[in-house]
Parts: C-alpha cells; sequence; structure tokens
C-alpha cells in the first residue's frame, strides 16, 4: 500500500489517462496507478541512473513491463506527445518551479503538484502566470502536505489569502485543512513563547483570522 500522501494524489487522477511521474522514486505512485485500473500506460522520470534503475527493478519484479515506461529525463524534456497529466511531487519549490519553466504547461490537461518547501511561492508563481488552481488537498502523512491541481487555463490573480492558504481549501475548509491550522497557530504561539518575543504576533493573527471567521 502506498503513504496517505501519494494516495491522495493519486485520487486526484483521472481514470485512462496517460500520466508522466517527474522524479518518480521507485515507481510507487505509477505501480498504483496500474495495478487499481487507475491508468493502463505511466512514464516513470528520473534524472539520475541510480534512481532510473530502482524504477527498473521495481517494474520488473511487478511484472508491468509496458504499462510503466522508465525515462531517462531531466523533468520533461523526453515527454512523449501522448502524455495527459504530469505529476511532481516530493521535491522543493525550487525544483518543481524549474520543471515547470523548462516545459510547455499548456501541452498537458493538468498538472499535481506536492511540493515539500515553500507552498506559498509555488502559488504565487501560478498565480503570477495566471494558471488556474482546479483542486487542492491537504493530507498528514507524519507531517502536512499540500497537493495542488492546476492547469494552464487563465485565471484571474489570486488574493494574497489564496496564496498562502489556497483558494480552494479556503472555500471547501474540511477537517484536515482546518487541523492543518491549528497546528501551524500552536507552532508559532509556541515560537513566540519560547523566545518570549513577539515576533509572529502578525501572522499567528492572520491563521486566527482564517480559522475562526
Amino acid at each position: 500500500m502506498i503513504s496517505p500522501r501519494l494516495l491522495q494524489i493519486a485520487m486526484l487522477v483521472e481514470k485512462n489517462k496517460v500520466v508522466f511521474d517527474v522524479g518518480s522514486d521507485h515507481a510507487l505512485l505509477p505501480c498504483f496507478l496500474v495495478e487499481n485500473g487507475i491508468c493502463e500506460k505511466v512514464y516513470a522520470g528520473e534524472i539520475a541512473e541510480g534512481p532510473l534503475n530502482h524504477v527498473k527493478e521495481t517494474v520488473e519484479k511487478k511484472g508491468l513491463q509496458g504499462k510503466i515506461i522508465p525515462v531517462f529525463s531531466d523533468g520533461l524534456a523526453k515527454a512523449e506527445d501522448d502524455v495527459d497529466i504530469v505529476v511532481i511531487a516530493g521535491m522543493g519549490y525550487h525544483t518543481i518551479r524549474h520543471v515547470l519553466e523548462s516545459c510547455d504547461v499548456g501541452r498537458y490537461q493538468y498538472f499535481l503538484l506536492q511540493s515539500n518547501t515553500d507552498v506559498d511561492l509555488l502559488r504565487r508563481y501560478l498565480s503570477e502566470h495566471m494558471y488556474t488552481i482546479e483542486d487542492e488537498r491537504v493530507v498528514y502523512d507524519g507531517f502536512y502536505y499540500q497537493i495542488i491541481r492546476f492547469s494552464a487555463d487563465l485565471h484571474d490573480p489570486y488574493s494574497e489569502d489564496e496564496i498562502k492558504y489556497g483558494p480552494i481549501l479556503l472555500k471547501r475548509r474540511d477537517e484536515v485543512f482546518l487541523a492543518y491550522l491549528a497546528d501551524l497557530l500552536d507552532r508559532y504561539r509556541e515560537i513566540n513563547r519560547q523566545a518570549n518575543k513577539s515576533e509572529y504576533d502578525e501572522k499567528i493573527k492572520e491563521i486566527e483570522r482564517i480559522l475562526y471567521n
């Protein structure tokens, strides 16, 4: 079974689409998508020979040759024309941005992004390029992770609250998102308490406004 983080990403993949998983990490997500009948074909991309060999070993062990295609590629440089959906997960903001800036975003139906750092900067980048955030999820998997589905369809720039906390998440306000905000609030309060400073006072007020209004 895959992790809760990867499971949430898999749940955002439409059935019968071709997926390119950038930085596939042992092809765990591609295997899940194929084995559960979500996709008939998934490309598992890696930029280094070592990780690519791990992908190949996993594919051979599970007998999924021809359904999961290992690809030696820097981002989407070697992506085939039949790719519908791109997954870029488990990386930092700057790496994800590099991949996006190095490809024709409009060529794909949509992207699924999960950044380990600076999710607000990622949303700001999407906002500045007037991309559309179509869906968002927060999942707890040892840490709180945010998953963003976006397309190249044009959208007006997002507000500061939407950039920081997510336009879809703010509308949906589900239990996991509210738990994430509460955890964030507790951490900032604890930092202020231990440092005996008011460094995060404005941030605390901002999260309280989002959480309780």
